[in-house]
């Protein structure tokens, strides 16, 4: 989710511009050997998921179908929540999450700074 004030613990990397990224449809991005999902909704909210299905067949998370905060994964049909990543029921685990932060025009992605398993949500 978008954030105008960093999180400490995270290291921040720009993506792109605001205008770079299309209503609903992910972008996928590489930021210090990870693939990242990147989401704009169509309410203007970001979301930044690791772009790896929980699925059992695997696959990636960015071209899934948005629709409000969550996100229909394109392989089984799971649906996911934006906001923290969670498998909504019946399906049941979880997608890394990272936080999104805004300066101006620009997007940045935060990576946790000790590359460890810490969730943002």
């Amino acid at each position: 989710m978008s954030s105008n004030s960093p999180d400490k613990d995270y290291a921040y990397y720009r993506i792109g511009t605001v205008d770079d990224f299309i209503e609903r449809i992910g972008r996928k991005v590489a930021i210090e050997q990870r693939d990242v999902a990147v989401f704009k909704t169509s309410d203007s909210e970001w979301f930044a998921l690791e772009n790896k299905s929980p699925g059992p067949k695997g696959g990636t998370l960015v071209e899934g179908i948005v629709s409000g905060t969550i996100l229909y994964d394109p392989i089984c049909d799971w649906r996911i929540r934006l906001t923290d990543g969670q498998v909504m029921e019946p399906d049941t685990g979880q997608v890394r999450t990272y936080p999104v932060q805004l300066e101006g025009n620009d997007v940045h992605i935060g990576i946790p700074k000790d590359g460890g398993e810490k969730r943002n949500g």
